[in-house]
Order: C-alpha cells, then sequence, then structure tokens
C-alpha cells in the first residue's frame, strides 16, 4: 500500500461486509494530460507553408509534458482555385504523425500570414471547407478543436479584402459550415466573441451542458491571440470602455465553463503581462490552452518574467482541468447478487472543464490472473467544473462471467475514439500520488473487492449505473 494513500475500515449496518475509505494525497507534479496546457505552434514561415510534421519533433514536445500543438495551413496557394488533392493528403499525414507522436493538433487554415494580402470569397471558403470534410471526419480523433479561421489577416477574422468580418451573414455562414463539416464531437473557437453572440443572435452565456447535437452554440468557445497585450487584448474586446469590457469578460466566465477557451500571447505588456494580471485573468476566462515561446523566440521574456515571478508552475499546471480525488469508499465484498457499492469525491483543481467527450470507466483486475473487466459508467467527466467538488456515488451490478477472487479497482477516463482508447497517453491522469499506472493509463483506487461464488442464476443482467452526482462550485 502506497504511503500516500489513507485506508480506514468501518462496519456497514446490519452485515458482514465492511467498507473500505481511502484518502489520496495531491500531487504538485506538472505532468502531462490529454487537449490542455500549454502548446507549441507550427507556423507559416514568413509566407511559406510550414513543413511537414515530423514524429520525432513530436514526440520530443510530448515527453516535455506538453500534450497540444496548434498547426496553421497557409492556404494562399488556392484562393481562386480548389484544394489539392496533395495538399489534403499532406494534412492527413500531419495528423497521422500527431497520433503517432500521443499529441492533440488544434488547427486553423489562413490564405494570408506576413503583411497581409487577400483572403478569399465566402463561395471559395465554403467549397474549401467542404473539401476538409472527409479529412476531418477521418481524423478528427487527432483534433483538439479548430480555430474558425479562414477569414482575413492570419485567419483572425479581421482584415479581410472581401469585407467578410465586416459581413454578420457571410461570418455566420462560414462558422456554421465549419461546425457542420467538423464532426460534432469537436469545437471551434471564434476570435472575437461578439461574433459568435451575433451568429447566434444570443448575448447569453451558456448554462449548462448541451445534449450533444443539440446546441451548436455549445460547440463554439473562443481564442485570444493577443492575451495580456493591452486593456482590451489588441482588440479582442470590442470596446475601450472598462465597464463594457468587464462584461465581456464576464460573459467567457460563464460561457466557458463548457467550452474551450485557449489563445497566445502576442506582445510584451508589464505590468499586464505579470503574474498578477495573468494568474487572475487565465483563471477567470478559464483557459485551457496557452502558446508556448521557445527560448529562441522574442516573446519567450513573458515566460521569463513568470519563472521570475514564480508563476510559470502554476500556469503549467492548471491550464484546463485538473483532477484530484478526495477519498473513495467501496464495500470489501460484492453483496447479494453480485452488487458493489463505489462512491468517490473529486475536485478539479484546474482553471477549466474537460471540453471534449470522455467518459469514466471502473477497471477491475483479478489480483492472481490479472484478468480484466471494464465496466462503464454514466458518469461525465465533463460536469467536473472547475474549482469544485464532486461526490459520485455507484452501484455496479457484476458482469455474469466475472470469475472468484479479489479484484483491483481502478477509475479509467480514456480517449472515447476506438483509435486511442487502449493508448495511455490520451488517458487522463488523476493528480494524486502514486494512483498513475503509466502502462495502462488507469488510476489505482488502492481498493481490493472480494467477488465471491453466487448463484449465476440470482445476478442482475449486466449493466453499470451512476445512480447520482452532487457537488458545488467553491
Amino acid at each position: 500500500m502506497s504511503f500516500s494513500v489513507a485506508m480506514a475500515i468501518s462496519n456497514l449496518a446490519q452485515s458482514d461486509n465492511l467498507k473500505q475509505v481511502a484518502f489520496y494525497q495531491p500531487s504538485s507534479e506538472n505532468f502531462a494530460n490529454p487537449e490542455r496546457g500549454l502548446f507549441i505552434q507550427y507556423n507559416p514561415l514568413d509566407n511559406t507553408p510550414q513543413e511537414p510534421l515530423q514524429v520525432s519533433e513530436l514526440r520530443a514536445i510530448r515527453e516535455d509534458k506538453i500534450t497540444l500543438i496548434r498547426t496553421i495551413y497557409l492556404i494562399s496557394q488556392f484562393k481562386e482555385v480548389p484544394l489539392s488533392d496533395s495538399f489534403l493528403d499532406r494534412i492527413t499525414a500531419d495528423l497521422a504523425a500527431a497520433r503517432e507522436a500521443g499529441v492533440k493538433v488544434i488547427m486553423r487554415f489562413s490564405y494570408n500570414w506576413l503583411d497581409g494580402g487577400d483572403d478569399a470569397t465566402e463561395a471559395i471558403i465554403l467549397a474549401h471547407q467542404e473539401q476538409l470534410r472527409p479529412m476531418l471526419e477521418d481524423n478528427y480523433d487527432v483534433i483538439a478543436f479548430m480555430e474558425a479561421g479562414f477569414i482575413g489577416h492570419w485567419g483572425e477574422w479581421h482584415s479581410s479584402t472581401h469585407n467578410l468580418n465586416e459581413n454578420p451573414q457571410a461570418r455566420k455562414n462560414i462558422l456554421f459550415n465549419l461546425l457542420s463539416i467538423l464532426p460534432a464531437e469537436r469545437m471551434v473557437a471564434v476570435r472575437y466573441t461578439h461574433h459568435k453572440r451575433d451568429a447566434f443572435n444570443n448575448n447569453t452565456p451558456l448554462k449548462s451542458l448541451a445534449v450533444p447535437g443539440t446546441n451548436q452554440r455549445a460547440r463554439v468557445g473562443a481564442h485570444n491571440d493577443c492575451f495580456l497585450a493591452s486593456a482590451d487584448d489588441f482588440g479582442t474586446y470590442d470596446s475601450l470602455v472598462p465597464r463594457e469590457i468587464a462584461t465581456q469578460k464576464a460573459f467567457l466566465h460563464q460561457d466557458n465553463l463548457f467550452v474551450v477557451q485557449g489563445g497566445e500571447l502576442c506582445h510584451y505588456n508589464p505590468p499586464r503581462t505579470n503574474c498578477p494580471t495573468a494568474l487572475a485573468e487565465l483563471e477567470q476566462m478559464r483557459w485551457s490552452a496557452l502558446n508556448y515561446y521557445l527560448p529562441k523566440e522574442d516573446l519567450n521574456i513573458i515566460f521569463q518574467d513568470w519563472e521570475k515571478q514564480a508563476c510559470l508552475p502554476e500556469i503549467t499546471r492548471r491550464l484546463g482541468y485538473r483532477l484530484r480525488l478526495v477519498k473513495s469508499e467501496l464495500n470489501q465484498r460484492a453483496i447479494a447478487k453480485g452488487v458493489v457499492d463505489l462512491q468517490f469525491t473529486i475536485f478539479n483543481d484546474g482553471w477549466a472543464s474537460l471540453y471534449n467527450p470522455r467518459a469514466l470507466e471502473v477497471i477491475l483486475r483479478h489480483q492472481t490472473t490479472g484478468k480484466e473487466y471494464t465496466l462503464l459508467t454514466s458518469v461525465n467527466p465533463r460536469q467536473w467544473q472547475p474549482n469544485s467538488e464532486q461526490t459520485v456515488k455507484m452501484k455496479i451490478d457484476l458482469p455474469q462471467d466475472i470469475v472468484a477472487g479479489n479484484y483491483q479497482v481502478f477509475l479509467n477516463m480514456p480517449d472515447p475514439h476506438t483509435r486511442l482508447s487502449n493508448r495511455p497517453e490520451f488517458s487522463v491522469r488523476l493528480a494524486n500520488q502514486n494512483l498513475w499506472e503509466s502502462n495502462s493509463g488507469y488510476n489505482y483506487l488502492y481498493h481490493v473487492v472480494t467477488i465471491p461464488e453466487l448463484d449465476r442464476h440470482t445476478r442482475l443482467q449486466p449493466k453499470f449505473l451512476s445512480l447520482s452526482q452532487t457537488g458545488e462550485q467553491l
């Protein structure tokens, strides 16, 4: 038993069964977790497209505990013609490299990069998006989210030579078409929050998680590409009036409970770029992904300041979700009809929730044979909001074919896509000491449950139900 887990055993009323209670120690380690954290940028070189991604380089990034990259595809040569097959193949190859290396991609398309230049017409953009549909459908497993792109300078929805950023209907058509070609499991982030409000004619932030496929607003997040650069972050907020900026930040504070917030630093601007403001706004707007400047890049001075001011470790830990077990309770033996009660309390120390679908599994592993049984729950980890504690109570109806014996109990949050579900580097690691099993991606609860020999005819049908989940945001 690990020194970092305290155990207690208590009698259950009116039963000779015993309840195991485990208390878990938090970890302050910065470790890799999928779809969150600092990301490395792969931008065009001047006005030349970026070179293809290399598995070896991506693996080195992953070994540095970074699980996200952002690729901006320059498509200036296609402003008046269809995307070429070779270009589409290039993107597929990049995504295959990311998959092999264990990272995910934030993706954007732009018709111009440095020094402005023309973008494409609305008709061309819509046609190009349709060409991307098969590639996105086949490879969305390694896409973390997409940035809306296509329109204007840098694909950031300003300075469009076809005035698309000034045309609300064109913006809506391009955004809605992008949502249609990207599988419903993934989100699109827009550069300016008022563009989301305009597209849906709705100034009210999201109030709850949406049922998948029922609310397109719940698939549109935000990316701020001049974070901390000025009072209005170089136009991110469409006002210079402090009260109006505060209103827009309040919108993001609520909306981003349920959608992704990413972006980048673009300008050294102390004291706004110093730790106090950076930490406050990363938390307020619930950031999941932020660009990381390598040592040779000019804006690395911001990261140097964060290191000197001692907030960089907190930023690397708290971007996105950071889930920590507090305690769990489990019967030592399966009771009548093969039912086991499991309860655990979990806290999200991160600044955001999970933004992509993810399930929770309970794994039972026979201590002698190593045979495993995977039990899918109805718990949705996306409901575990930042700065929030949740208590989850479940009854496990064991599989009819389970053999008697002692079983170790694990929690597992694998990637839901079949390509990645058995890849431990794509599973969620809990922020506790000595729970993570790196070769499986499981989190060990330090519980052992005994399954006795039972009359097979009295078993319930195999199922696994979450009875309740309670919690509040602190």
